[in-house]
């Protein structure tokens, strides 16, 4: 699966948990290219635009690892990093 398919397919499940995500260009650039937060009370993964890709796909499954996305399905390739993204809690390091 190639990076913007990834990409996307985490997005579909960010709205299959009900979480918005936002890809606008951040004024001053994220080093890990943006992750979630809560703004007026709901949550909210914020990209930043111009950040590589692939940096916009590892800080979105970071997010998802968080949310507890287990239930929801996801293609083989995005369960696998956002797993990996779980970190010491989960028995696997991020690659």
């Amino acid at each position: 699966m190639d990076d913007q398919h990834l990409f996307d397919e985490m997005l579909r499940v960010a709205e299959a948990v009900g979480v918005g995500v936002r890809v606008e260009p951040f004024e001053t650039p994220a080093t890990a290219g943006g992750g979630s937060c809560v703004l007026q009370g709901e949550r909210l993964i914020l990209i930043d635009a111009a950040a590589p890709l692939q940096v916009r796909t590892a800080a979105l499954a970071r997010a998802l690892a968080e949310l507890g996305v287990e239930r929801v399905f996801m293609v083989p390739e995005a369960r696998e990093v956002v797993e990996a993204m779980r970190g010491p809690r989960s028995g696997r390091r991020p690659t």
